[in-house]
């Protein structure tokens, strides 16, 4: 039997979410930092950190794990 899914509140300032055409990942084996980044169509050179999100490592082997699907 599988557990409930925990009811999730998206605030309504996150609801539209950030776009991102690039990523940068770095951390180790326990944690890892991933920085979503827009860069400037006009400027490739140009960016800005659109989100940063911090992950423990079962948050990344989840990732990871639902990730591998699109591959």
């Amino acid at each position: 039997m599988s557990e409930p899914s925990p009811h999730i509140d998206v605030p309504y300032e996150l609801r539209g979410g950030v776009w991102a055409n690039d990523v940068d990942v770095f951390g180790d084996i326990d944690e890892a930092t991933l920085d979503f980044i827009r860069t400037d169509p006009r400027d490739a050179d140009t960016g800005v950190v659109v989100a940063r999100v911090a992950l423990s490592r079962w948050c990344i082997l989840a990732l990871k794990s639902k990730l591998e699907r699109f591959t």
